[in-house]
């Protein structure tokens, strides 16, 4: 039977996979998924550890991956936000 569990998001829209779910899919405490959208789910698949490892490997599954589209406005306001907070950091 899955594991099933319910979470909330964090207000930049961060979640937490409850340790449970990790568990139930031997997914270790440090570990990447691919996350995708089919018809309004979300996906989340882990990708193998050796992937990851084997750099070359990993850029040619990259590669291979479809593109998305891309929010030009809201990769601006990200990087704002993150040179703002540099700057909080170190005055």
């Amino acid at each position: 039977m899955d594991v099933v569990r319910f979470v909330k998001s964090f207000s930049k829209g961060q979640i937490t996979i409850p340790k449970k779910i990790r568990e139930s899919i031997g997914l270790s405490s440090d570990f990447w998924l691919k996350v995708s959208t089919d018809n309004g789910k979300i996906i989340a698949e882990p990708i193998e550890e050796e992937k990851i490892r084997d750099k070359q490997e990993w850029k040619k599954s990259l590669l291979k991956m479809k593109p998305v589209d891309i929010d030009l406005e809201e990769i601006k306001r990200n990087r704002e936000e993150i040179e703002d907070r540099l700057k909080r950091q170190n005055p």
